[in-house]
């Protein structure tokens, strides 16, 4: 892996309550970002975990969401905030993206597939299913995937590593792994990238804030009691973050909305990338 950085395709600001711990008193709005990270490989192809919101809802969000949408998810986008917009103002073309793993298949994750038609997207076989039996679900939208190019499914086997109990390495070279995260979602996987400078590893929304897997217990949160596929699921994740933490590979963990962590990732290139093409 030659480089690895991280962006933020706009945020939400969600009532305090349902995301802070529910013994605060603080009331004060929470952002929240909407983490995709950037994998810059050996040959100068990238491959990103997730994808954010997609060109045409950081433009007009009420108009691609529905009005309902945005005053329920608290979102914040602009135009710049499109992934696609990022990459090239630092400089890379957005066909160099020939991969898009996710997390899992939340509207507010893969909406951006549409801006990557060169793209394959790579999802967990129990997370597509689970897309596919619940097509009503308000956080699924069929519409994402009808326009990706490419779809590949990934069995994960019971190969522990990380801290949790099953994965895949969907590219064969042990610098992208997927990891059993379910509990959010029926097929939610953590992304562990063994990058430059470190090793990350991309948590989806096995939690929204770090806080609520730390030893002191005190999550889950409103938000992820609320959005849990299954609870008992969500809250044996949260024992596999703990491991993680622990990996003696020391890696950072990156919940997909805490924006404090965010603040702390890399946020470009390490160095100036080859010309857009």
């Amino acid at each position: 892996m030659r480089d690895l950085f991280f962006l933020t395709c706009g945020g939400f600001v969600p009532p305090a309550l349902v995301i802070r711990p529910l013994a605060t008193t603080a009331l004060k709005p929470v952002f929240l970002s909407n983490t995709v990270a950037v994998v810059v490989r050996d040959g100068g192809d990238i491959v990103l975990v997730d994808a954010g919101w997609d060109a045409a809802t950081c433009e007009a969000p009420v108009r691609e969401m529905g009005l309902v949408r945005v005053l329920a998810t608290a979102v914040r986008v602009r135009r710049e905030d499109a992934i696609t917009s990022q990459l090239v103002a630092l400089g890379i073309d957005p066909k160099r993206v020939v991969a898009i793993v996710a997390t899992h298949l939340h509207l507010d994750h893969v909406g951006g597939v549409s801006d990557f038609p060169n793209a394959e997207v790579i999802v967990s076989e129990s997370e597509l299913a689970a897309y596919r039996r619940v097509p009503r679900h308000p956080a699924y939208r069929a519409r994402d995937l009808a326009r990706a190019g490419r779809i590949r499914t990934v069995a994960l086997d019971g190969t522990p590593t990380y801290g949790f109990p099953g994965s895949a390495d969907p590219f064969g070279h042990g610098e992208v792994v997927m990891l059993d995260a379910r509990g959010h979602s029926a097929g939610n996987v953590a992304v562990a990238l063994r990058g430059p400078t470190g090793t990350f590893v991309h948590v989806g929304d096995a939690v929204h804030q770090s806080w609520e897997f730390g030893l002191s217990r005190e999550g889950p949160s409103l938000a992820s009691r609320l959005f849990a596929w299954r609870s008992d699921e969500l809250k044996r994740t949260y024992e596999c973050l703990r491991a993680c933490e622990v990996d003696p590979r020391r890696p950072v963990l990156v919940p997909s909305h805490d924006a404090g962590v965010f603040a702390r990732l890399p946020h470009a290139p390490r160095a100036v990338p080859s010309a857009v093409a």
